[in-house]
């Protein structure tokens, strides 16, 4: 009689997992390429887009292990980049009018003598912070001493000197200041206006399998399921 019983118990353990395995399967997310989303559930009805898969993997960056954050962070980086220039493409289509012949649209773009002054905005942050690095570090060591010795009267380790690198600290201003304006007047002054045709075929929405591998796409999957069943 206990033999049977084990057995009972046995079985229904063996089933309960079963059921749970099942369900944590039903939540694993499968790619379809036709309609460019993925989808999960019970009975596969429930989707989202491309968009919010990325978004996850950007959201969750630190869960990927050391061994796939190389793959994964080049893998974005390719669909961020085709991204990018389909939006480029997609802005310049819809700032053009309908052409004669009905094929897609024409316009025009200003081309400046510089074309990207945030590049040169980036730049100039960059000059104007980077000599002031020594003396922000001495500084912030120096507020460690002080704490120190604040709390215990004393402080046995290495001293600080903050304001000899103190004059270090304003030598990027000038050069940064200077670089930000070159690139504010640069972004005003107009060299040529250039046209442009842009086919509405050239216009469709990419989908994930015309931007990455299917290994790359399988990868990504495999991860993200990864993450839910455990």
């Amino acid at each position: 009689m206990g033999g049977i019983i084990k057995q009972i118990i046995a079985l229904l353990l063996l089933n309960s997992f079963a059921l749970l395995q099942e369900n944590i399967d039903e939540r694993k997310v499968k790619f379809i390429s036709e309609n460019n989303f993925f989808i999960y559930g019970q009975d596969m009805s429930s989707n989202f887009s491309v968009e919010i898969f990325f978004n996850t993997f950007r959201d969750s960056s630190k869960r990927l292990e050391e061994n796939q954050f190389k793959d994964v962070l080049s893998i974005i980086k390719k669909y961020d980049s085709k991204m990018k220039n389909y939006n480029i493409l997609l802005e310049k289509y819809n700032k053009g009018i309908e052409s004669i012949d009905g094929l897609g649209r024409r316009g025009s773009e200003s081309n400046y003598l510089i074309n990207n002054s945030e590049l040169w905005y980036m730049w100039a942050l960059v000059i104007g912070i980077l000599p002031a690095v020594p003396w922000l570090k001495e500084q912030q060591k120096q507020q460690e001493i002080d704490r120190e010795l604040a709390n215990k009267s004393y402080y046995s380790g290495e001293g600080a000197n903050p304001e000899y690198y103190k004059p270090m600290a304003i030598l990027g201003i000038k050069p940064g200041l200077i670089i930000s304006i070159i690139g504010f007047l640069g972004s005003k002054i107009k060299l040529s206006d250039k046209e442009y045709f842009i086919k509405h075929e050239d216009i469709k929405k990419l989908k994930l399998f015309e931007i990455l591998k299917s290994e790359e796409i399988s990868l990504l999957i495999k991860i993200y399921n990864s993450w839910i069943i455990n």
